[in-house]
């Protein structure tokens, strides 16, 4: 028997000893504003990862000035993902296709019933509702998802009534990274119709203020440009100012477009990064072409931006209906990296995807439970809380 002999090449025997640190690395390993400077330029996620790789880098990375500087560097981010409440389940989705997004399980140490009542800029707002003899306390908390940290609000009012007793119908949180490091809660209850009262807390000062105010509310909040604004009946919006803490109605004008139907409305709140106030009104559910409209700068009025037709999804999706009943419901509106580039999330029997109307492009989001679709018509329209990756600290 012949032996074969191999030809394949004896690999060379390398140095176990690592290769010299170069000197630009040493520099900026040793530099704490350039790699502070190098840092600030990158996304919030992946620097949660970089603190594991030394304690030099962990103490930098976990310093509440850096997490204010980075979030006032990258105030306003892409939404990454949506949380939800569906038939009193709390749910998320995501929509950058990532398997992984911040959960809420760091909060699990909080006993209680736990409901997102806000969202923004990277910061959720949180009510936990626990009954203890009959007796229902309530307490409100602010966290960071993306960082795990959570802050208990301090009351100085008395939360606690009996389980028939009213609570706050909606809270806001009011959040710009860009001008502070500081946010506002608003807390808005019934007092007698219509009158409203409302609480406002201050994360500078740890201190409520309480007003009261004579317009009634509806739908949850929307934080746009330095105020919350809310629909309401008597004006085309309402604006609280945030800084000054001044209630305004935004008044009809002769040119300006006014809310049709209250009751009509789909769609009402932030977009995005461009920060455009949308709303998108329907006289029915069947209707699948509907306008888009966007506030104007001046408050006075609602201009059409958008034009919409989402006949093309029928083919696709037949579960979507016919004419009798078509069935989707606008859960968000998103911008993508071009400003003019915006993309629709829908809620449809079975699923939830994502929907370019411009490019006539859409993709699958994740799959929906047999009957988790009829939770987001209960009410006529979908409460969801658009969520985006932060340093902010808490």
């Amino acid at each position: 028997m012949t032996m074969q002999t191999s030809r394949k090449k004896t690999k060379p025997i390398t140095d176990p000893t690592p290769p010299e640190t170069s000197p630009a690395a040493v520099l900026i390993a040793n530099n704490v504003d350039l790699l502070a400077q190098i840092l600030f330029r990158l996304p919030a996620k992946p620097l949660i990862r970089f603190k594991s790789v030394s304690k030099h880098w962990l103490a930098l990375l976990s310093d509440s000035h850096f997490a204010s500087a980075h979030s006032r560097l990258n105030p306003i981010p892409l939404i990454s993902s949506l949380y939800f409440h569906n038939n009193k389940k709390l749910d998320s989705v995501s929509l950058n296709g990532s398997p992984t997004f911040p959960s809420l399980s760091f909060l699990r140490p909080l006993t209680g019933d736990i409901t997102i009542l806000h969202s923004c800029n990277g910061l959720l707002l949180i009510k936990k509702k626990q009954t203890v003899d009959n007796r229902v306390k309530v307490q409100y908390i602010v966290c960071n998802p993306t960082t795990q940290k959570f802050h208990r609000i301090a009351q100085k009012f008395h939360l606690v009534a009996r389980r028939s007793g009213r609570f706050y119908k909606s809270g806001c949180l009011a959040f710009d990274p860009s001008k502070s490091p500081h946010y506002k809660v608003v807390l808005l209850s019934r007092v007698s119709f219509p009158s409203s009262e409302m609480h406002i807390f201050s994360s500078e000062t740890a201190s409520w203020k309480k007003i009261f105010m004579t317009d009634r509310c509806y739908r949850n909040g929307a934080f746009w440009n330095g105020a919350i604004y809310w629909l309401c009946d008597q004006y085309n919006l309402l604006r609280f100012d945030v800084e000054t803490e001044k209630m305004i109605g935004m008044p009809y004008t002769p040119s300006s477009s006014r809310v049709n139907n209250i009751y009509k409305t789909r769609y009402f709140g932030n977009c995005g990064r461009s920060g455009r106030l949308l709303l998108i009104e329907s006289h029915s559910h069947s209707i699948v072409r509907f306008k888009i409209c966007e506030m104007d700068k001046d408050y006075c009025c609602w201009n059409v931006k958008f034009r919409v037709n989402l006949k093309t999804l029928i083919s696709e999706f037949p579960v979507i209906g016919s004419k009798k009943r078509y069935k989707f419901t606008v859960l968000c509106v998103v911008e993508g990296e071009k400003e003019d580039d915006f993309s629709l999330i829908l809620a449809i029997p079975g699923k939830i995807i994502s929907c370019n109307p411009q490019k006539r492009t859409w993709n699958e989001l994740r799959d929906l439970a047999s009957g988790e679709y009829s939770g987001f018509i209960k009410y006529g329209y979908a409460i969801v809380f658009p969520f985006v990756e932060s340093l902010c600290p808490v």
